[in-house]
């Protein structure tokens, strides 16, 4: 569902001003219909719960590099210094900061495809798999309740060949979380599965509260293993 920019202002207790900047940003999505533009609630509900004083978001570069280190992972673009700070930023903040501080990794898309094509985009080369759909190689505690969104990373020509090939749309409820990394690395999109960090920020993104409990869980282990 999607409510307009006065709307998303009002329950975000900012100006209209300040939606558009967040627009800009990537932080609040929204699609355009004609001369307006209708802010996606879910993107809304996701900027409320966000914490306080969260601080800025992280390069593009630096938030992968984050995570990828995070996972065990090393981002062949780090100087030695370079990663010594970051490892200690990760030490130094709990999930959320972290989730928080790298919510620019990616553009997110809600879509939907038909329920005859979901194994076959899943499949398909260049998707790499993310969120819940890399639950049971992540931690096979995670429980799925209902009919769970597929949530994947790929590239923008992927997602248009996708589009192209299976019809993806943005009406109807979503069953396809797509994010597209705003960082271009081969080391990001070369796999077929994301890393544990990756995937944990992306359970920290979600509405249900008992994913992103999980999300967390994940993510503090997976930092401190990196002192192990």
């Amino acid at each position: 569902m999607s409510v307009t920019t006065s709307e998303a202002a009002r329950r975000l207790g900012v100006s209209a001003n300040e939606v558009r900047r967040l627009l800009a940003a990537g932080d609040l999505k929204a699609v355009s219909v004609g001369r307006m533009f209708l802010v996606d609630e879910a993107s809304v509900r996701t900027r409320l719960r966000a914490p306080k004083g969260r601080g800025r978001a992280l390069a593009p570069q630096i938030a992968w590099a984050a995570l990828l280190e995070a996972s065990g992972e090393r981002a062949s673009w780090l100087d030695r210094s370079t990663r010594s700070r970051l490892r200690r930023w990760l030490r130094g903040h709990d999930p959320d900061a972290i989730a928080a501080g790298c919510r620019r990794r990616a553009v997110r898309v809600d879509l939907r495809v038909l329920p005859t094509y979901r194994d076959a985009v899943m499949s398909t080369q260049g998707v790499v798999v993310g969120g819940m759909s890399a639950r049971d190689q992540i931690d096979s505690g995670i429980v799925a309740v209902g009919d769970v969104a597929d949530e994947m990373y790929c590239s923008k020509e992927t997602l248009d060949k996708l589009s192209r090939d299976y019809g993806l749309s943005q009406s109807g409820a979503a069953n396809l979380i797509v994010r597209v990394p705003t960082f271009d690395d081969d080391q990001v999109l070369t796999r077929r599965m994301m890393p544990r960090a990756v995937v944990a920020v992306d359970l920290l993104e979600s509405d249900d509260v008992r994913t992103r409990r999980l999300g967390a869980q994940i993510l503090a282990r997976a930092v401190a293993d990196q002192d192990r």
